[in-house]
């Protein structure tokens, strides 16, 4: 319908301009001071295209608090401009918008039609439902599956011989194909990344509003916001960074009188960094504050009954649940569960977090996420007739084992590996295929968490591009598991899970 039409375009515009302007006000405390009243005329331009788009639309109470912004910004003395009551503002008008969202079109998914939009003159692309994208990419998945397919069918054939001429332009063909294919999965891959920069203005806000609570100067920076992600991820990653983020403000920062202390600036550092790295995307959130108190995690361990000689980096303690060294409880902080959250949402996706702290000095945490949970390279590994699927993502190295390699200690199988023991997990025997503990065949070496396994298999049968299904939800949740894929014979193989595997105890992996 054309009001609905109208009224999408509206909304869409109307919430960049928004982030626009949010970005202008948070950034005007490091502005320079000759150049902040051209930042406030920007603001009053985004500001009165908003009043006359809402007078348009018939939208009386968002011209009305358009208009009134607009007022306060004139108002703004450049020299100390106090944005708080604008920022409040910006999100009354986000809530208002909200309740005007109106029911998405009808979907026109099985002819991959794009959602009404205008076009964007300014970056010289249209806006396209995201509804649509997830259509061409289940289309994408059974492609990628049928590739496979016809790759194994013509390469069975060759090794027959049989009418080897024909069969070898069939390859041809199917390479040319195959190519083909490819491209179009990396232009419909394009089309479902955005720049993480759309998540930047998130943080800066939350780090913004988390300071003036705590009456903490703090400075946020952020590069590299032309990484890309997948649009499905994102919302996931804004979660876990938005943890983050307020955790390095309300536990990292100092207050301005210790920081003058210990003399450092009275004015905290938080620096957002993001970079793409191969087939993933690293997050960095840093801050100069004053680093985890490791005294203090074992003192709160402690009183909970947490037994920390068996924990190999104490640092991983702010990630359980309810554990906090803060003991009043407020709107920010101190009940524990921001960093169990983070985490959490983070393996919701196949991704890792690290975390390191120097006393005094500031904490790092590292975010690896990956680039699609959709489709993913991986090796195809066999025990006992069984073939599994593992991300190639989490391998580290993979080698011959030979008779004697192999140790046990405690029950458990292990293998001396770079001046260290890695604990072995016997694909076999922990999928109940086998009774005992290989002695032969092949170990790979897999890495998630900081945790290092040792599986050992049968064989590698090969490096494929797979299709990731999730398991059905009558099945339960399974250790060691995290979907299952179609090989290109129409075999279904299970994919195997990096961090459950590193979890899985080491007894399982049997005596000899």
């Amino acid at each position: 319908m054309p009001y609905e039409e109208f009224l999408a375009d509206f909304l869409l515009e109307s919430r960049e301009r928004l982030d626009r302007l949010e970005d202008i006000l948070l950034a005007l405390g490091e502005t320079a001071p000759e150049r902040r009243r051209s930042a406030l005329d920007e603001a009053c331009r985004e500001l009165h295209t908003l009043k006359g788009n809402s007078g348009m639309m018939g939208f009386k109470d968002l011209q009305g608090l358009a208009h009134s912004m607009e007022d306060t910004v004139h108002a703004l003395d450049a020299k100390a401009p106090q944005v708080g009551p604008l920022l409040e503002g910006l999100d009354e008008f986000r809530r208002l918008l909200g309740l005007r969202s109106a029911p998405a079109p009808p979907s026109r998914e099985a002819d991959g039609a794009v959602a009404p939009a205008a076009e964007e003159s300014f970056q010289g692309s249209v806006r396209v439902a995201f509804s649509a994208l997830d259509g061409l990419m289940d289309h994408l998945a059974e492609m990628v599956i049928f590739r496979n397919r016809l790759a194994d069918t013509v390469q069975r054939a060759c090794s027959q011989g049989a009418q080897r001429q024909g069969w070898e332009e069939v390859q041809l063909a199917q390479e040319v194909l195959g190519k083909t294919l490819g491209l179009i999965q990396e232009g419909v891959m394009r089309l479902r990344v955005v720049p993480l920069r759309s998540l930047f203005g998130r943080m800066k806000r939350i780090a913004h509003d988390e300071a003036v609570k705590e009456g903490k100067g703090v400075r946020f920076e952020a590069t590299g916001g032309e990484t890309p992600m997948d649009k499905a991820l994102l919302e996931v990653a804004s979660a876990a960074l938005g943890h983050i983020v307020r955790n390095a403000v309300v536990h990292g920062i100092e207050p301005p009188e210790v920081r003058l202390s210990r003399g450092k600036s009275k004015t905290g550092r938080i620096k957002l960094t993001a970079s793409l790295l191969s087939n993933e995307v690293s997050v960095e959130v840093v801050d100069d504050g004053a680093g985890i108190d490791r005294r203090a995690l074992e003192r709160e361990a402690t009183e909970r009954g947490i037994d920390c000689s068996r924990i190999d980096d104490l640092n991983s303690l702010v990630f359980h649940p309810g554990f906090s060294t803060r003991k009043n409880a407020d709107m920010s902080a101190g009940r524990g569960m921001g960093l169990s959250s983070a985490l959490e949402a983070v393996r919701r996706i196949c991704g890792h977090v690290e975390v390191s702290s120097e006393p005094g000095m500031g904490t790092l945490f590292r975010l690896r996420l990956p680039l699609s949970v959709s489709i993913v390279r991986a090796l195809l590994v066999r025990a006992d007739g069984e073939e599994y699927a593992l991300p190639v993502s989490a391998v580290v190295e993979s080698r011959k084992l030979q008779p004697g390699d192999g140790h046990v200690v405690n029950g458990a199988g292990v293998l001396p590996w770079r001046d260290d023991l890695v604990p072995l997990l016997d694909l076999g025997y922990a999928s109940r295929t086998s009774r005992g503990r290989r002695e032969s065949g092949y170990v790979i070496i897999i890495e998630a968490d900081g945790k290092h396994r040792g599986l050992v298999a049968d064989g590698i049968t090969g490096l494929r591009e797979i299709v990731v299904k999730k398991l059905d939800p009558i099945l339960g949740s399974w250790e060691g598991l995290s979907g299952s894929t179609i090989l290109g014979d129409g075999r279904a193989v299970l994919i195997l899970d990096p961090k459950g595997l590193t979890s899985v105890p080491p007894f399982v992996a049997g005596t000899a």
